[in-house]
């Protein structure tokens, strides 16, 4: 197939063109410079948003690297563009749709650009290709606060302007696409969230590494299922995420150092559950690769291990 995959240069999106790159014809679209607003800023609880301090330039510095030659020999063509406002002429069979502000908590100092990035985004795109499928990586924020298990009929209800501007993107697609929506994808590639990001940040201030208990999802298993839903298309949304959570007890097996376990209440400060993704494994016939966190956690370190001592 002739795809293209917009964000590609970001954690997700570089991790789907490695995997896809060697069988179909891809074309990769992405904004990215260094003045990125997510790449630039973090947010830091109280004192709200900061600039990265060098720990963190640093990992994302290692990470960006990483991403670049995951897809690095994987696609036809590199095209430049924030919100898609200038887009290839070309056809596409399908488009996958990584591009947009990657963190939700940063939505609140960022308000036209989450929505331009997210909804007038995804407006150009549809406007461009209308007869090409859309693989649209939208969020769980789209449920806002939840205890317990959500399935794709809960209703969603977002609590900040990250899932409003997903929910309204949602609206764009039609009965021939699929939307996604995955709550925290780990893995090698991420700058923004890495474990060894927050192990280099915290040994530095002398505190332990702290662990929130969460829904979570492997980015090798993203992939995996990414791979599945183009090969069996079934149109339609779906959670993506394990049934089990992170846990510093996991983390602390594989880096020997102490650690304090924390219930957060995610990116708005207000609660959020478990996803149920049993409509995506039974449509897909989907068998996640990994069964417990601890297992992607030696994965990760075992794989990467100098990289992530660099």
């Amino acid at each position: 197939m002739k795809i293209l995959v917009t964000g590609a240069l970001g954690f997700i999106g570089a991790s789907i063109v490695n995997s896809l790159g060697s069988t179909h014809d891809i074309d990769i679209l992405d904004g990215f410079d260094l003045d990125y607003v997510g790449y630039k800023f973090i947010h830091r609880g109280n004192q709200g948003l900061q600039p990265v301090n060098a720990i963190e330039k640093q990992h994302r510095l290692l990470n960006l690297d990483y991403r670049l030659s995951l897809v690095r020999g994987k696609f036809s063509k590199l095209y430049k563009s924030w919100s898609f406002d200038t887009l290839p002429n070309k056809y596409y069979d399908l488009i996958i749709n990584c591009g947009a502000l990657s963190e939700a908590i940063l939505s609140q100092y960022f308000e036209e650009f989450t929505y331009k990035s997210i909804v007038t985004g995804l407006e150009n795109l549809k406007k461009k290709y209308p007869d090409a499928r859309m693989l649209h990586i939208s969020s769980s924020m789209v449920y806002g606060s939840w205890s317990g298990k959500i399935t794709e009929q809960a209703e969603t209800k977002p609590v900040d302007k990250y899932g409003v501007a997903k929910l309204a993107s949602e609206s764009l697609c039609t009965n021939n696409d699929i939307v996604l929506r995955p709550i925290h994808v780990y893995g090698m590639g991420d700058g923004k969230f890495s474990v060894w990001m927050n192990l280099d940040r915290q040994l530095a201030a002398k505190k332990p590494l702290s662990v929130e208990n969460a829904s979570c999802i492997y980015i090798k298993d993203f992939v995996k299922a990414v791979n599945k839903i183009i090969d069996n298309w079934n149109p339609g949304v779906y959670n993506i995420s394990y049934d089990f959570v992170r846990d510093g007890n996991d983390i602390q097996e594989v880096y020997k150092l102490p650690f304090e376990y924390i219930n957060k209440s995610g990116p708005t400060g207000r609660p959020r559950g478990l996803l149920s993704c049993e409509k995506l494994l039974s449509t897909f016939n989907l068998v996640f690769e990994y069964k417990d966190y601890l297992s992607t956690i030696e994965d990760y370190y075992n794989i990467h291990e100098n990289f992530c001592k660099k």
